[in-house]
């Protein structure tokens, strides 16, 4: 059966700014989200966390409400409002019941266009978010993909971290945030994705009063493509486990090899029957968790494994994953890999997006990185047309020894190998 949703339909107002809804009438509640481009890869070294800080301001007060007041006017009818950042991008958005759908368009459209960015609240926040820096640093498990995302992909932007560094949140200030806002946040660089039981020309015509004030044309940086050589590195912190990553580079968000890698990324450590889990854990019992995973950016991706394991066991568990992907260079994976894979990858699609949080993320997603909505069909077009030969095609483009990377964060002095041959 085709399941070619979502059904979105798209405006674009005369300053560039794009409202996309997808009507759903089976579900009572309804998500707005608000994506502005504007995440780690768009900052420059001296501002550093800046996206991630003016999320956080967003929730300090408009000219309109207080913190206080923004919070309880959505817990008042059961709402729920938040925000996160992310390597490019940084998405405001509130979940509610769709009666009650002018609440929500009044409360998030106040936050993002009208925080007060106090110099008082700035500094008291500058608290909050050095607290969260540490909190992130005291978490090895999480910790380590930044760490090692950065390494990979040596000066790239994207690599840079999204909370920040404790020199560069101390110097924010009120000037320096209003001159980011004023660069990124421009309309022809912002995304409106609304899902739910609204009607399109509707939540358009309330929208559009609010933000074709808007002015202004983003002015993108030029990303860094530097080489990326393999690399070892190794942080010696007190932990009770050694925790790693290995891999390599990955393919973009549209770059066709996307796809054959995502089938090669869930074989090797993608689900409980994936390889790394059977061999690492089931078979030996060296890790509770080790998994891998493939994450695309604009123009370019990360390819990657962890694992948490004692640092006798790392030795073991990199040779392991090092023999891995040796054999999908050589062999590529099974008939009975591929196919299991690939319906695996169209279910977990498809179950998640059962809620119109999940919906209106895709819907943004999309335009921001396709410029359309893109379907599941054409997804599972693609996953379909994967054969063995492309998993090897792009296990040997990804996967040379001189691309891999390790990053470890342990109790440990040196590298538990000295190279990483595949």
């Amino acid at each position: 059966m085709p399941i070619n949703y979502p059904q979105a339909k798209k405006t674009i107002l005369d300053n560039g700014l794009k409202i996309i809804t997808e009507t759903i009438t089976n579900l009572r509640a309804i998500t707005i989200g608000i994506l502005v481009g504007a995440g780690a890869a768009t900052e420059t070294k001296e501002e550093a966390g800046i996206s991630h800080f003016i999320e956080h301001m967003a929730f300090k007060g408009t000219k309109k409400r207080n913190p206080f007041e923004i919070a309880t006017t959505l817990d008042e009818v059961a709402g729920k409002i938040n925000a996160f950042t992310g390597k490019e991008y940084t998405c405001y958005y509130v979940v509610i019941l769709d009666t009650h759908h002018d609440i929500a368009v009044d409360v998030l459209t106040d936050i993002f266009l009208n925080s007060n960015f106090a110099p008082g609240d700035i500094e008291l926040e500058k608290g909050v978010v050095l607290e969260e820096v540490k909190m992130y640093e005291d978490t090895p498990d999480e910790n380590i993909h930044d760490v090692f995302t950065s390494a990979v992909l040596h000066g790239h932007p994207v690599g840079n971290p999204i909370l920040g560094h404790e020199e560069t949140i101390k110097n924010f200030s009120r000037k320096s945030i209003l001159n980011y806002r004023d660069r990124l946040y421009t309309p022809d660089n912002i995304i409106i994705s609304i899902a739910g039981d609204v009607a399109h020309k509707k939540i358009v015509s309330e929208l559009t009063p609010l933000f074709n004030k808007l002015s202004g044309k983003i002015k993108k940086r030029t990303q860094q493509r530097a080489a990326a050589p393999a690399k070892i590195e190794i942080i010696k912190k007190t932990t009770e486990q050694a925790h790693l990553c290995l891999g390599s580079r990955g393919p973009s968000m549209n770059d066709s090899n996307r796809y054959p890698m995502v089938i090669l990324d869930n074989v090797l450590g993608g689900n409980m029957s994936s390889r790394l889990f059977q061999e690492v854990r089931e078979k030996r019992g060296l890790a509770y968790s080790v998994f891998s995973t493939l994450s695309p950016y604009t123009d370019t991706g990360v390819f990657y494994t962890y694992a948490g394991c004692a640092k006798e066991s790392a030795k073991d568990i990199i040779n392991i994953i090092l023999a891995e992907m040796a054999s999908f260079k050589k062999e590529g994976v099974s008939k009975k890999e591929l196919a299991r894979s690939k319906e695996y990858i169209k279910g977990t699609l498809v179950l998640g997006l059962e809620s119109t949080s999940s919906r209106m993320n895709w819907s943004a997603r999309s335009e921001f990185f396709h410029d359309h909505v893109v379907t599941i069909d054409e997804i599972f077009g693609e996953i379909d047309k994967v054969t063995n030969d492309d998993i090897i095609e792009v296990a040997n483009l990804y996967l040379k020894e001189k691309n891999l990377s390790l990053t470890m964060i342990g109790d440990i002095e040196k590298s538990p190998v000295s190279k990483l041959s595949c």
